[in-house]
């Protein structure tokens, strides 16, 4: 598949590319309905890319660059652990930081509330 776009910041670039640097830009893009909606194949890849997207923060690098933190939990929390321990990530990184906060806080209530249904 090669749909090349032909508008932003990636102009002339196939969404395949864009997708492989710059997925945080597909996914702000997937929600730009207007840009998107005249290009019916690249609406259709970044619906089948964006398909299991919870609206956590998404990560841009790493070993599971293009998923978010929640499917990152439910793979390897281990990563996350470690992602919370991170130096460079608690210093240089606050949206993950807050993120990462954010997911813990998410899985404590949802911890409560199955203790409170069993």
């Amino acid at each position: 598949m090669n749909l090349v776009l032909n508008f932003g910041k990636h102009k002339s670039k196939t969404i395949e590319e864009v997708y492989a640097s710059d997925p945080g830009y597909c996914r702000w893009l997937s929600n730009q309905k207007i840009l998107i909606d005249s290009e019916p194949g690249v609406s259709d890849f970044l619906k089948a890319k964006f398909i299991n997207d919870d609206g956590s923060f998404l990560m841009t690098w790493g070993k599971f660059k293009g998923r978010t933190i929640k499917q990152i939990q439910a793979i390897d929390s281990n990563y996350i652990e470690w992602l919370k321990k991170n130096e460079f990530v608690n210093q240089k990184m606050s949206k993950l930081k807050g993120a990462l906060a954010k997911l813990m806080v998410f899985f404590l209530k949802k911890n409560i509330l199955e203790f409170r249904l069993a």
